[in-house]
């Protein structure tokens, strides 16, 4: 294990999803059983020139740990200098993003561009490593398109830089999230270093998750969508229940209420619980309705009554 948890009962971890994983939601899946949170992805830049909105995307609390801060940028002097500044917050660990497909990130030459360069992703690979002693992870993609598969080449960059873990979404830049996920990819990688490997990609349910490990021989696993309104996800792939009662979802999404307001205050914490709710109702009757409902109140009593009426 590239970082110290000696509780585990759930191979797979919270994976960063922009606007997503605060630190409410990833409290709620830490206590769910996840293995690892990580922050919302980070620009370096951004925390180099100390932005208080950056710097606000690193808060923590210890209930996540471990816990991870997610760094993307294409400037391997600068990507050293932010891992610095992230390490004096004591994470647990250091993950490099190389894999995020948005064109605002590739743009500039950061997130999935990388797999595009990988000169120039192992002076980062070697600035970051040779800055700080925390655990470092990189997260890739299987590469640029299909006619460029370099996942296997930049996972053994990683280790020879001296990285603890790669991540490996198994899909190429041009997919975005489309399509299937390639886990042969991910074994491949597995097969090619010794360092730990994390399979992401297309985990919807337990069985995905256990598929993925047996298929790929992947240490741990990472997801990202497949925990939207079901955070229990994790307590199922560690077999602590099967199908989650109505009376702990119930109890969930009051808690995660409780959580954001209590992070982020009454009017944000309001707003921005409405997409989780969507997300936590998604296919049970009625789910419609209370959407209709909860998307127009901007105070928290009306909305955590319209819970209770629903989530029975």
């Amino acid at each position: 294990m590239f970082f110290k948890n000696e509780n585990i009962s759930c191979p797979a971890g919270l994976a960063p999803m922009a606007g997503v994983t605060d630190t409410a939601f990833r409290t709620i899946c830490r206590r769910m059983g996840a293995a690892f949170t990580m922050s919302e992805m980070v620009s370096a830049d951004g925390l180099v020139r100390k932005g208080e909105k950056t710097i606000r995307l690193m808060r923590f609390i210890p209930q996540e740990r471990p816990f991870g801060i997610q760094l993307f940028g294409n400037d391997p002097v600068i990507m050293g200098e932010a891992s610095v500044i992230a390490e004096e917050l004591n994470p647990d660990f250091i993950d490099l993003n190389a894999g995020c497909p948005a064109r605002k990130v590739v743009r500039r030459g950061a997130g999935a561009a990388l797999m595009n360069d990988l000169t120039l992703l192992e002076k980062i690979l070697n600035t970051m490593r040779a800055a700080v002693k925390l655990p470092l992870s990189v997260k890739i993609r299987a590469g640029d398109n299909p006619a460029s598969m370099k996942a296997v080449e930049a996972a053994r960059a990683a280790e020879a830089c001296g990285f603890d873990a790669v991540i490996v979404h198994p899909r190429y830049r041009t997919q975005g999230f489309s399509g299937k996920a390639d886990w042969n990819i991910i074994k491949q990688v597995r097969e090619a270093v010794s360092i730990t490997v994390i399979g992401n990609g297309d985990i919807n349910s337990p069985e995905d998750c256990h598929k993925m490990m047996k298929q790929t021989g992947c240490d741990l696993a990472l997801i990202g969508r497949g925990t939207l309104g079901k955070p229990w996800l994790f307590a199922q792939i560690a077999g602590e229940i099967s199908q989650p009662p109505a009376a702990l979802i119930r109890q969930t999404v009051i808690e995660h209420y409780k959580l954001i307001l209590a992070d982020k205050g009454e009017y944000t914490g309001v707003r921005e619980m409405r997409k989780h709710l969507g997300w936590y109702s998604k296919g049970l009757p009625g789910a419609n309705e209370f959407r209709r409902k909860v998307m127009t109140l901007e105070k928290p009593e009306p909305v955590t009554e319209e819970i209770g009426r629903f989530f029975l």
